[in-house]
């Protein structure tokens, strides 16, 4: 088995691969395409017609990496990485006006083909949340941001105080279950009695005294303690009262099962590209909700491209040759504090450009261990950042998100 790794380049047309080759192989000589299938004497690297991906037997560009740290053989056992330029024969599925494309899980209209008796229950126990013997009106949330979105608008007009005027929060109401891209947002009276209890550790931290009259704090499982959402509470005569409740959706799941299973990650990616589109940022830090530490630090690099990989680099594998839709990010895990990590959280956090995305520390840990595993599928030397002129990302690593749709 030779190790592969490619990534598509859509705006040229062009697979750029790269392989590993005893130090005795010459791939420059040896590498042939036939029908689309990449081979080194006679022994097949890459069946990319297997995976619906057409590439020219022309122009057939196989040198080895112009880069100081790709590693040298040190003995005739040692790997060689080679780089290969191929030509796509068809552009990618993947067209540039759908890359911001996300797709929505578990939408209102999702919920309405369901049947009639509904139930949310906890991810981790089963314990059910949401009552389930009401008839409840299902209705999409708009945007995330849509509060900034009217802001941008109604500065152009004459008179924008009477739009302004008008403009209130979006607030529970009971019976009716208002569906956001990544959470149920529910009245008090429609969750189950005694289901949710506030998140001790968030709780204390709330300072009364100071910001809002309402404040979202983080909620948990009564039964097994684990993160569902948060609770937007208020506080009347020293006692804090609930007026709303988000349950996220990578938190819960729904009953009856539906078709489509989405994970963490689905939703991050919802987040990412949305922030990214509002707020013209690529910089982004990953914080835990109930720690407040830093989990990790990601630059968005690519929204949408395809890798095609047959996971040569790692042992423990079966190197199928697999085509994965992705999202590229450059990241930094700061699970691990030193002086260098240390450096890029303060410079990040310093940054006015740079976004805070906020979720529970169990799915913050889920999504650095995600981006650790996916560096693995990439050959060594291209698993860092080094180059002298990425100065916020000094040493990070290459990781990718996988995207659904």
């Amino acid at each position: 088995m030779i190790p592969f790794f490619a990534e598509e380049l859509s705006n040229i047309n062009v697979l750029r691969a790269t392989i590993a080759t005893e130090s005795a192989c010459d791939a420059a000589e040896c590498l042939e395409i036939k029908d689309s299938v990449l081979v080194l004497k006679d022994q097949v690297v890459a069946d990319l017609k297997s995976i619906d991906i057409a590439v020219s037997t022309q122009n057939l560009v196989v040198a080895q990496p112009n880069d100081p740290s790709s590693p040298q053989p040190d003995n005739d056992d040692a790997l060689i990485p080679w780089e290969v330029k191929l030509s796509l024969l068809k552009p990618p599925a993947s067209l540039r006006s759908q890359q911001n494309d996300v797709k929505e899980w578990w939408t209102s209209k999702l919920l309405l083909q369901q049947s009639l008796e509904k139930q949310m229950r906890c991810q981790h126990c089963a314990q059910g949340l949401l009552d389930s013997a009401i008839k409840y009106k299902i209705k999409d949330l708009p945007s995330e941001h849509w509060y900034e979105l009217v802001e941008c608008w109604i500065c152009h007009e004459t008179k924008p105080e009477e739009h302004q005027a008008r403009m209130k929060p979006i607030l529970a109401r009971p019976h009716v279950l208002l569906v956001g891209t990544t959470y149920f947002l529910i009245h008090p009276e429609n969750i189950v009695k005694g289901s949710l209890q506030v998140d001790p550790v968030v709780s204390k931290r709330a300072n009364w005294d100071r910001g809002t009259l309402t404040k979202w704090i983080a909620v948990n499982c009564s039964k097994c303690e684990n993160a569902v959402g948060e609770g937007q509470y208020c506080m009347e005569d020293g006692e804090m009262q609930l007026l709303a409740v988000k349950l996220f959706k990578y938190c819960i799941d729904l009953a009856p099962n539906p078709s489509e299973q989405p994970v963490f990650t689905d939703f991050l990616v919802s987040d990412l590209v949305n922030t990214a589109k509002i707020h013209a940022t690529h910089r982004f830090l990953i914080q835990g909700r109930q720690s407040q530490r830093i989990y990790a630090l990601i630059w968005l690099f690519n929204w949408d491209t395809h890798i095609v990989h047959n996971d040569g680099y790692r042992e423990k594998s079966d190197h199928t040759l697999v085509r994965e839709r992705v999202m590229k990010v450059i990241y930094l895990d700061c699970t691990v504090t030193d002086a260098h990590v240390e450096k890029y959280v303060a410079l990040w956090s310093n940054d006015k450009s740079t976004d805070h995305l906020i979720y529970p520390d169990t799915y913050c840990q889920q999504l650095v261990d995600t981006l650790n595993l996916s560096t693995l599928v990439l050959p060594p030397f291209m698993r860092k950042i080094n180059h002298p002129a990425m100065v916020f990302t000094k040493n990070f690593s290459i990781g990718f998100i996988r995207r659904s749709g």
